[in-house]
């Protein structure tokens, strides 16, 4: 439809410009008339004719095709790759960074037994220890959610020794057909017999490899928000300890839980920072910057930065070290790419 409706606007567009074009040639030509006129008649007045009006419907064709050539025009005052090529393009980067506020761990249990039963129950058994635990360190339930549940068959390979049964290689002979002889005493002579000879192969045993099962396994994960970054070794030691040799943990990392400030500090930065590299260009290559006319932003994700802070300390020898958790510094960077026109 939209491809119709483009055909027959640009059918419109050169009727209009036609009809247009076929105005000026009378009107130039009536002119030429009138003027011959003048002349033959020795500077005596001569009523010239009236051209016809033309009618509503060629107006509407000629104001369609001046719109028409006026939005070309229009849209052709910016071109972006003609632009770009045209005018000054800077980038400006700029980042703010604070110490991370929340660290999020990735733990769960993970169970194997002869039955998907028992590898639930043992799995159910271990989590429920670890919620425990978490709700005995006050972290709330919306800062606990499960990631991953999954029941999977466990499978090994194993080489097999296979002897299929005795070879069937029995072979039809049939004779060939001979055509009944019928005597005067109406007896049929029938066709020979048919011989069978059949011959037992010998087996032949081969290996291979085969998949099988050697139980069940369960894996429950969870995502754990912990705002209290002081007490982060101590849930991890507490975790492991509840979950035996069935917990399973799969990383933790860190960020910062309200970063809006430090990207309106870190846009403010790179905007300045672009701002002076534009400057720069426009004085360094002699010309004189124009107007913004394209601005766009990219990144705003806090990144690590390894200034790190310590923030468990380590216990007596009497007792078991905790696991150090430390949560250093991030850093929320933005970049911004700017377009300047050249007056």
């Amino acid at each position: 439809m939209e491809r119709q409706a483009g055909t027959k606007k640009g059918i419109l567009i050169l009727f209009g410009l036609g009809l247009m074009l076929m105005l000026v040639l009378a009107c130039t030509s009536r002119e030429g008339q009138v003027t011959g006129a003048v002349q033959q008649n020795n500077g005596q007045p001569v009523q010239a004719s009236v051209a016809p009006e033309v009618s509503p419907a060629n107006n509407a064709m000629l104001e369609l095709a001046e719109r028409r050539a006026r939005a070309l025009e229009a849209s052709a005052t910016f071109d972006g790759p003609m632009a770009a090529r045209q005018g000054i393009m800077v980038s400006g980067r700029g980042g703010a960074s604070a110490e991370a506020d929340l660290a999020i761990l990735n733990l769960g249990v993970q169970t194997l037994a002869d039955t998907v039963a028992e590898a639930r129950e043992q799995a159910a058994a271990a989590m429920g220890r670890v919620f425990e635990v978490l709700k005995a360190k006050n972290i709330e339930n919306r800062d606990i959610q499960t990631s991953n549940f999954n029941i999977n068959p466990r499978y090994t390979s194993r080489e097999v020794t296979r002897c299929p049964g005795a070879l069937d290689t029995g072979v039809r002979q049939v004779a060939p057909a001979v055509e009944p002889k019928v005597e005067a005493s109406r007896e049929i002579a029938v066709a020979p017999s048919i011989e069978i000879a059949r011959s037992q192969g010998k087996p032949e045993c081969f290996k291979e490899r085969e998949r099988v099962i050697i139980g069940y396994e369960v894996t429950n994960q969870l995502t754990v928000k912990l705002r209290d970054l002081d007490d982060a070794g101590s849930v991890i030691d507490e975790v492991t300890a509840a979950g035996g040799n069935l917990i399973r943990f799969n990383g933790i990392r860190f960020t910062i839980d309200d970063t809006d400030a430090l990207q309106d500090e870190a846009r403010a930065a790179a905007i300045g920072d672009m701002m002076d590299k534009a400057n720069q260009v426009a004085s360094l290559t002699g010309v004189e910057l124009g107007k913004l006319i394209n601005i766009s932003e990219s990144g705003g994700q806090p990144r690590v930065s390894f200034d790190t802070f310590e923030r468990v300390s380590f216990a007596g020898s009497n007792k078991s070290a905790p696991t150090p958790i430390m949560g250093g510094e991030l850093e929320v960077t933005v970049t911004v790419q700017a377009l300047y026109a050249i007056k």
